[in-house]
């Protein structure tokens, strides 16, 4: 979990992960970037990022992953968070680290990877769907818990496991669109990571802009439940 440094100290790991989490929190959705060809990879960043989306996740499925985070890294500073998911090992963590990633998500909970990545100072994200999950999950040291696939089972699912939860956050993933969207944060939910549900097809920008603007319109809405 994030923990406050010593007085006085200065923390760049702690800096790495604050900035991350301020940004999910702030902007309440993540840009799943999958696969993204690389001509076409830049300009849709742009656009996330001009647009009110700052949390990049580079899938680490490709051989680019890690050329890509530290390039959109360099990039945009701190104008964005940038970082993997997809990450299945400790050897992914360590190399992503390594190339400026700020936070590292996973599919599933897998305990070394989790705390290799709180130990390198990025958010940590593991992905989880039951209570066991979850509790494996807080004490490998999550920062947030990713609840992967979100639709199915949905938001009524999120809304009764949430509250036994409170120590640690939720980010609701997979099947999210824009119409239900609004349910996963009422439902508990800081934010939500998205794919082509947020921008669409990644080659048809006047296209993902409209779909961009509509997103982080119903994110910046007031929720029903705090």
């Amino acid at each position: 979990m994030l923990a406050g440094s010593e007085k006085g100290a200065h923390n760049p790991m702690m800096d790495r992960r604050q900035h991350a989490l301020t940004c999910l929190r702030e902007d309440r959705i993540m840009a799943v970037l999958r696969q993204i060809p690389a001509e076409h990879l830049v300009p849709l960043a742009d656009l996330l990022v001009e647009g009110g989306v700052r949390s990049l996740e580079i899938t680490y499925d490709y051989d680019r992953t890690l050329a890509d985070v530290a390039m959109l890294a360099d990039r945009f500073g701190a104008a964005a968070s940038v970082g993997v998911g997809t990450t299945w090992s400790v050897e992914q963590a360590e190399s992503a680290a390594a190339a400026g990633s700020t936070f590292c998500v996973l599919p599933g909970i897998d305990v070394e990877t989790a705390r290799r990545s709180v130990e390198l100072g990025m958010l940590t994200l593991p992905g989880v769907q039951t209570p066991a999950e979850i509790q494996t999950a807080i004490r490998a040291g999550a920062d947030v818990l990713k609840f992967f696939p979100a639709d199915p089972p949905g938001a009524a699912w999120l809304a009764q496991v949430a509250p036994a939860y409170r120590q640690c956050p939720f980010m609701a993933t997979g099947g999210v669109t824009n119409d239900n969207m609004q349910s996963f944060f009422d439902a508990g939910a800081i934010a939500v990571g998205m794919g082509d549900t947020l921008f669409g097809r990644y080659d048809d920008l006047d296209n993902a802009r409209a779909m961009i603007a509509t997103a982080t319109t119903t994110a910046s809405a007031p929720t029903s439940r705090h």
